[in-house]
């Protein structure tokens, strides 16, 4: 008995090493599999989101020009003063409505091409309407208030920071735009989409990322300007 217990005795350290090497080699398959799981799923998702980002510079790219009188869907937003104002409610004036995003760089970056430009944009006849997305900021007037705050930080950080003080100014209002509002405009959530309304409330043209458009946004805005003129002029006389 002696014997076969001394035998034992000597075999089980044996048989212990053997399950922890077996045990460890079980750790490390299932270990490179959570690993190989996780690299897969996070290429995917960078995948994902630079084909999206891919797709968003690419319909930056060239706006679309509407020759047909599309009535631009009507929907209400929040002032700087916590008034409700709506899109109808901007007849009168080309507007180009603008909707933006806090953790949207290329907003960051638009805000201040459209500072750096406003003058020009604004010589066209054209008034700026910068919209906060919905669900993106607070609701109401604080949300007014943090689409203000990521406007005045992106033009203090912007290239052209000395000249674009004030995100505030004549002829660019700012406003959190309603749930109903932003599904009308932008259903896919977005950021960085834009339209020019004319003053009779049609739809004339849009675009994305103003910062890669301006040409293309100045052209628009001094042919609906002129058109606008035309408009006006032909029912004065006529």
């Amino acid at each position: 008995m002696s014997g076969h217990g001394a035998h034992e005795r000597a075999v089980e350290p044996r048989r212990r090493r053997r399950l922890g090497l077996a045990a460890g080699a079980l750790a490390l398959v299932a270990g490179i599999g959570a690993y190989a799981l996780a690299s897969s799923s996070s290429q995917a998702a960078s995948a994902k989101v630079q084909s999206g980002a891919s797709e968003h510079h690419a319909a930056s790219a060239s706006g679309s020009t509407s020759t047909s009188a599309t009535p631009a869907p009507n929907g209400s937003f929040t002032t700087p003063a916590g008034t409700t104002a709506t899109i109808a409610s901007l007849r009168g004036t080309p507007t180009m409505v603008w909707f933006v995003a806090g953790g949207c760089a290329s907003c960051a970056a638009s805000i201040p091409a459209v500072a750096a430009h406003f003058d020009q944009l604004r010589a066209t006849g054209l008034r700026v309407l910068t919209l906060g997305l919905y669900g993106d900021f607070a609701p109401g007037k604080k949300g007014v208030g943090e689409l203000l705050t990521f406007g005045q930080d992106a033009l203090s950080f912007g290239p052209d920071a000395a000249s674009n003080k004030s995100a505030t100014r004549p002829g660019w209002e700012w406003g959190m735009a309603s749930k109903s509002l932003s599904l009308a405009y932008d259903p896919a959530g977005i950021p960085d989409q834009y339209v020019l309304i004319g003053p009779r409330g049609h739809i004339r043209y849009r675009s994305s990322v103003p910062d890669s458009t301006m040409g293309a946004l100045l052209a628009a805005a001094k042919q609906l300007g002129t058109h606008a003129q035309t408009t006006a002029a032909v029912q004065l006389c006529c």
